[in-house]
């Protein structure tokens, strides 16, 4: 997932200024559609709801390959050495173009030098066009552990001389650790007197152009649907989804609504939004899913080219509605992920798998889930209900139980969905400029192995301020808020951590002393939502000290966290999905470009590096741009908020 902690380093996601664009999108009084209308879409003032979607494949060639001795998915021979065979250069390589260098497909995500070896499933650019009465949005998804601004720019800029509009382009990707580098940190970034980057430009160049075909192909591909839109969140489907410290049987105590959290406090953001547009006679033009869990589940020994979990749920709601699915990342960061969980066995065929009793079980008084029962009967629970398997961790059957979990899920809120014959669409977009405060990326972000450089970063003072030796620019990137009939929307080029979008447990009694009185936190407490603090940091008056430092006499200041636990320093900044006023509210990670995480800035300590020997439970402070990230971000939406509402 993110260990050790330089292999989850975001690029360089430095974004070009773009001031035509600001602005440009906010619609809330109807516009008259352009004529010719863009990209030949439907933009007729009738009041139907038109959508398109389609589907562009991007599974790369796997032309090379090498031969893993020790089994542990990582190449330990050296790149211009085709036969290895020595001490230092122990693996060899098949130089299929006879170049003496290893033309490898390396996988982004978790370790560096984990090159492709095969492909299980195909990786795509998903695309979706929906419009009425003149506006429309257009949302991109791609199965990439994330992409940069300018690859993006360079097709919104295509498709912008065809009249598109590019406040109305959204591009994500899945955050897919399981396809190719696109972002250049994963090929061999240690070798600090000649790194290698991990991307391929071609490579770059086929997801550029996929990103241009997909909306060109969706926006042809329009006709009318209705709306159907409904949510439901995880942790209420089953007990199996969590774990005993939030009332279910799941193995993983943290477990909740199929998300393992792994950095304090625990708090999982697992609603499932799914939208799709449906047909006259019932068929899908689109299903669309946007949920929270990381497409990694398959883990870092995993060397076949997949979509992770998605690769299995799209196919299967394609196969039950038709159309194209689409999946969208929510808040990302965390974890939010079900790996290192547990998840109830489902084999391909969506056969769930129980625990069977055994001829021992059956004859055992202790056994009190097969006592009394037959041989090869299923073992029940306290309440009678059947006992899963338990999918195996980082595996394929892991990702195919996953996939059909969310599908099933999904099925059921369409199932249940309402239907919306009027969509009203508008948009909003506001530029921030990030100041580049982490002091690693000004080392690394000159080694030339990103997508990104740090010589693109913004340095005007006007617009960066903090322009200083100590930081070299800021970053500009795009956030923005959108509304699609009762679904609003906002964005950020990062994992969110869920906090920052939808709150604080506050409803729950168990916060509220854990946030804010020390002595509640940690395992031998039976915290709930700050398991791994040091007991020893429990006499600390601030959290501040702690902020510029590792260690505070006995005090792990890596293991404590902000208290009480709050979202910003200004204390009337909201969770941002409060500024909405839709039925339906929902955030995206990972739009219009990939900068790591966005912490809370009370919770970011200071003092960590990907330099540092340790991070504890701070990891995400180490790769994330800057420690104001969020807070930028809270203005942002804030700025855009007054806009809306006039």
């Amino acid at each position: 997932m993110c260990r050790p902690p330089l292999l989850r380093l975001a690029p360089l996601a430095v974004l070009l200024p773009c001031a035509a664009v600001l602005g440009c999108s906010e619609d809330q009084a109807a516009a008259p559609a352009p004529v010719p209308p863009p990209l030949g879409m439907i933009l007729k003032p009738d009041g139907v709801v038109y959508a398109g979607a389609a589907a562009v494949d991007i599974t790369p060639a796997i032309d090379e390959t090498y031969t893993d001795l020790d089994g542990d998915s990582e190449f330990d021979g050296c790149l211009d050495r085709p036969q290895g065979g020595t001490e230092q250069c122990p693996e060899p390589f098949d130089d299929a173009n006879g170049n003496d260098w290893f033309d490898a497909v390396w996988m982004g995500g978790f370790g560096p030098l984990r090159p492709a070896l095969s492909v299980s499933d195909p990786i795509s650019t998903r695309a979706l066009v929906v419009a009425q009465d003149g506006r429309y949005l257009v949302f991109v998804v791609m199965d990439l552990v994330g992409l940069g601004s300018p690859r993006i720019y360079a097709a919104r800029d295509k498709l912008a001389a065809d009249g598109l509009d590019p406040g109305r382009l959204i591009v994500a990707s899945t955050h897919n650790h399981q396809g190719p580098d696109t972002m250049g940190l994963w090929g061999d970034p240690y070798d600090m007197a000649n790194p290698v980057s991990g991307i391929r430009e071609s490579y770059q160049q086929l997801v550029t152009g996929s990103i241009e075909r997909a909306v060109r192909e969706a926006a042809r591909a329009m006709e009318p649907v209705t709306l159907k839109v409904g949510a439901q969140a995880m942790r209420e489907r089953s007990p199996h989804y969590n774990g005993s410290l939030f009332g279910g049987d799941n193995p993983s105590a943290k477990m909740h609504g199929m998300i393992n959290d792994i950095r304090d406090p625990v708090i999982a953001s697992d609603e499932l939004l799914v939208l799709q547009g449906v047909r006259p006679d019932g068929s899908a033009v689109f299903t669309w899913t946007i949920w929270a869990g990381h497409p990694e589940v398959w883990g870092g020994n995993n060397t076949a080219i997949s979509a992770d979990w998605p690769g299995v749920m799209r196919p299967l709601l394609e196969e039950q509605y038709g159309g194209i699915a689409i999946h969208s990342p929510e808040c990302l960061g965390g974890m939010q992920s079900a790996l290192g969980g547990d998840l109830p066995l489902v084999d391909d065929d969506g056969t769930h798998r129980f625990q069977i009793c055994s001829p021992q079980a059956v004859a055992d008084p202790s056994d009190a889930g097969c006592y009394g029962h037959q041989p090869g009967e299923e073992r029940r629970d306290e309440h009678g209900d059947p006992v899963p398997q338990w999918a195996e961790h980082d595996s394929r059957e892991f990702v195919v139980s996953h996939g059909h979990h969310l599908a099933a899920a999904a099925s059921d809120v369409l199932a249940a969905a309402q239907t919306y014959p009027a969509a009203p669409l508008a948009a909003a977009v506001e530029t921030i400029y990030v100041p580049l405060d982490n002091i690693v990326y000004n080392l690394l972000g000159k080694s030339g192995i990103f997508d990104l450089g740090i010589e693109d970063a913004v340095q005007d003072e006007t617009l960066c301020p903090e322009l200083s030796v100590a930081v070299p620019g800021c970053i500009a990137v795009r956030v923005f808020r959108l509304q699609l009939g009762p679904v609003g929307l906002i964005t950020a080029p990062a994992e969110i951590l869920p906090e920052l979008a939808h709150g604080l447990p506050a409803s729950d009694p168990r916060w509220d002393k854990e946030s804010s009185e020390l002595a509640a936190r940690g395992s031998e407490a039976g915290s709930t939502f700050f398991p791994q603090h040091d007991p020893k940091c429990n006499d600390q008056k601030s959290f501040e000290p702690c902020r510029h430092t590792d260690q505070k006499g006995e005090c792990d200041c890596l293991s404590l966290h902000a208290f009480p636990y709050v979202l910003s320093f200004d204390p009337s900044v909201p969770p941002l999905l409060d500024l909405l006023g839709t039925e339906y509210r929902v955030a995206l990670s990972m739009v219009d470009s990939y900068m790591s995480y966005m912490i809370p800035e009370p919770d970011f300590n200071l003092s960590v590096s990907l330099l540092s020997e340790r991070d504890g439970d701070h990891y995400e402070d180490t790769v994330s741009p800057s420690s104001v990230f969020a807070t930028r971000w809270q203005q942002a939406q804030h700025k855009i908020a007054e806009r809306w509402g006039k």
